[in-house]
């Protein structure tokens, strides 16, 4: 890193350079400069700064970290009221295109520019220069008799025998010999000691060498003859910026074609970003990829320790090659030379970010794939709806896996008709589906019981005042965790112990807890089948990728004989034992006037249906629902996708909604539910009026409270090809924010609470 000395920092002559920096604190103001964070600073001429170095700044007399876009050499302001860059980081300058990259994406989705750079200059200990640390070594000049050595003296040595170099603390620990003998071996000339910086990356050629090696090493890939030619499809647009739509049934081998693609960009030394929805898919996942790879990926996701990813961000901005796998937030890495980008499960709405700045992962890979000039493939058995007309269109390119890898077939599916084959009061599971759940379990057979629905029960209600638990702070109501002994909030995350005590009128023993999650599901298994071996698969038992990984593992060995999971346990996996999925409520999720409602549920009851039978013994699948006239459950056990895509299609046509019309959400939340009145009410004098273009509102969001902030929210629908950023821009230029109310963009937004 490069630091300014004090002269350099006071003089402001000829040779001084004015710096545009942009820093990665929010400005919200877009009548200035200030929309995108930018600042003018001071630097002297002889430091060789670049675009794309990555600069440490005072703003507002605070130390922040930004990146330079430009240069200029005459200001409105004095030199001698600006500021000079502290330091220039050593690491190398971000490319030019992944600037462009997140200007765009700023632009698009209307969040602050330094919100946005923020997401890309994340682990800011990369940035800094590294402590050098003492590492020792056997003294070359030093020939000394190792029978006149003490005990400690000759571990040490030994221990150099298989280790050319090591820290103190390594040696140490290793050994067990005193820190003191280690120093006085370095004094009496036994030990060389040398200073090392602490990160010592191998070059670019070295590191692609390794790898073609460890590819050269690993299993070959066995590509039936269809994956075989959707690779081929692939590879025949790699060499530029195309979007393919690979689309294969559930166990078709989507992973391993795409790893084709993947294979051949290492070789030409790119760097791959694949994203996947959940890091519950991440373990069985590395897996695959270890076995055909020979290496292991980078992995990004939250709960990645600060130390790796400082590693990876920094292999990743200077240029090595290699695959980074990992949920949506890996998109903002720095790639200097990414050559192909993947979407695993394109159409899960996971890749939707909801909190800091809104947007989709899988919309803003595309962009920036069209920047990087690289290819991008979206995998999926269930296409949304926006990549299907893209299809439709040409846009995308098409390529289809219609048949299950191998031997195995597509699983049978019946419907069980809740009318007909109610359970008893208090009970879920239908007298037809113990029955195949007990065929099953004599067979030796995997079962597994979805229930998309966290915890216990989602109601408690008082038997007494007939009022139901909710929560304090949220419109919400609170779900009862019995596991954990809790009522929690599934907004806020805020939750007390549970107590049989009304909050309402304080009566006890008097709540009544209504409907089944996951844990309920599993005290009913525990009944029913008493010898069996139950695991649950929720975010709230399993909240870290060990447990998560551990847990996988176990059902992938044949350890476990029933699996009771929500969403978490609905995609991705491959269970060798596994043939006998149930769908516990079917029709949960296709009420509430949610646009997206149809098409998410059958989304996700193809995705579950699919980890039935994916080996070759034959798998079936039951959906209990009390609508199995429904056309997505109709067109679910029929296998007619396509033809339920077209009437989705068709009736987002019919309502003017997308993906044939352009969405965009602003919700308007304060603490002071009258100033939000007020405000919002001022805003409709301003409301812009143009042809085709609608706006909703205000209206309260159908959850009004979150976190103790009132919500307030307008819709707009306008054509695509109309500039929605523009009219939402000029609409709130129009009238100042006040303090104590904050506004949140959600362009396409997914989410409608």
């Amino acid at each position: 890193m490069t630091v300014l000395s004090n002269d350099q920092n006071k003089e402001y002559d000829s040779f001084s350079l004015i710096v545009k920096v942009r820093v990665i604190v929010p400005m919200l103001t877009h009548d200035s400069q200030n929309a995108h964070s930018e600042f003018d600073y001071l630097s002297d001429s002889s430091s060789k700064i670049q675009i794309g170095n990555i600069v440490k700044v005072s703003l507002a007399n605070k130390i922040t970290w930004g990146v330079v876009y430009g240069f200029k050499h005459e200001t409105n302001i004095a030199h001698t009221k600006l500021k000079s860059i502290i330091s220039i980081s050593s690491v190398p300058p971000i490319k030019s295109f992944n600037l462009k990259f997140l200007e765009r994406v700023s632009q698009y989705t209307m969040a602050p520019f330094g919100q946005v750079l923020r997401a890309m200059l994340c682990i800011q200990s990369a940035f800094k220069d590294d402590k050098s640390i003492n590492y020792f070594s056997l003294s070359s000049s030093n020939k000394f008799e190792t029978d006149k050595l003490s005990k400690s003296r000759k571990e040490i040595i030994n221990w150099f025998q298989n280790n050319p170099i090591g820290t103190a603390n390594a040696i140490i620990a290793e050994t067990g010999v005193s820190k003191s003998t280690v120093n006085a071996m370095v004094k009496c000339g036994q030990l060389a000691k040398n200073l090392f910086s602490s990160i010592q990356n191998e070059d670019v050629q070295s590191k692609l060498l390794s790898l073609k090696k460890a590819m050269q090493s690993a299993k070959k890939l066995n590509l039936s003859s269809m994956q075989a030619e959707a690779a081929l499809g692939i590879n025949q647009q790699s060499d530029k910026f195309s979007v393919v739509l690979l689309d294969g049934v559930t166990g078709s081998g989507k992973t391993e074609v795409y790893f084709e693609l993947v294979k051949k960009k290492i070789l030409l030394g790119k760097q791959c970003l694949i994203l996947l929805p959940e890091i519950a898919l991440t373990s069985g996942w590395v897996n695959r990829f270890n076995k055909w790879f020979g290496f292991e990926p980078y992995i990004w996701h939250s709960g990645i320790k600060a130390s790796k990813k400082k590693l990876i961000w920094r292999d990743v901005n200077a240029g090595f090659p290699g695959v980074v796998v990992g949920a949506r937030s890996a998109l903002f890495l720095p790639f200097a030379n990414l050559g192909a980008i993947i979407i695993d499960e394109e159409h899960d709405t996971g890749y939707k970010q909801e909190e800091q700045f809104i947007y989709h992962a899988r919309d803003m890979a595309i962009l920036r794939a069209k920047y990087s000039q690289c290819p991008i493939v979206l995998a999926t058995a269930t296409p949304s709806l926006e990549s299907w007309i893209n299809k439709i269109s040409g846009r995308y390119h098409h390529i289809k896996l219609t048949n299950r890898y191998g031997d195995a077939t597509m699983p049978a599916i019946e419907t069980i008709n809740l009318i007909k084959y109610k359970p008893p009061s208090g009970k879920w599971i239908s007298a037809p589906l113990i029955s195949a759940i007990k065929n099953r379990l004599v067979s030796k057979h995997q079962v597994l019981l979805y229930l998309n629905r966290r915890g216990y029960a989602p109601l408690a209600i008082c038997s007494d005042c007939g009022v139901k638990q909710s929560c304090q702070q949220c419109d919400s109501l609170l779900v009862t965790h019995k596991i954990k002994n809790q009522l929690r909030c599934h907004q806020c995350g805020v939750s007390r112990p549970f107590k049989n005590a009304c909050q309402s009128c304080g009566q006890v023993e008097t709540l009544q807890l209504i409907g089944p999650g996951v844990e309920r599901l599993a005290e009913e298994v525990y009944s029913l089948f008493p010898g069996a071996r139950v695991t649950i698969l929720s975010s709230d038992i399993l909240n870290n990728p060990i447990q998560i990984a551990k847990t996988i593992q176990s059902i992938e060995a044949g350890e476990v004989d029933i699996i009771i999971g929500t969403q978490m346990v609905a995609k991705g996996h491959h269970f060798p034992k596994l043939t006998c999925v149930a769908v516990i409520d079917g029709d949960l999720g296709l009420s509430g006037g949610d646009l997206r409602a149809g098409e998410r549920t059958f989304q996700m009851l193809s995705q579950v249906a699919g980890r039935s039978g994916r080996e070759k013994q034959a798998g079936s699948v039951y959906i209990q629902t009390a609508e199995p006239e429904h056309p997505a459950i109709v067109a679910l056990k029929s296998r007619q996708r396509d033809e339920y895509l077209r009437l989705e299609l068709e009736m987002r046509l019919t309502a003017n909604m997308p993906p044939y019309r352009r969405l965009a959400a602003i919700i308007y939340t304060s603490l002071n539910e009258v100033a939000l009145a007020a405000y919002v009410k001022k805003l409709i004098v301003f409301k812009p009026q143009f042809e085709e273009v609608d706006i909703y509102g205000p209206a309260p969001a159908p959850i009004y409270q979150i976190k103790k902030r009132y919500r307030m929210r307008f819709l707009i629908n306008a054509p695509k090809s109309v500039n929605v950023q523009k009219i939402i821009r000029d609409w709130n230029a129009s009238i100042r924010v006040p303090h104590n109310i904050k506004r949140q963009i959600d362009i396409d937004p997914y989410n409608f609470m």
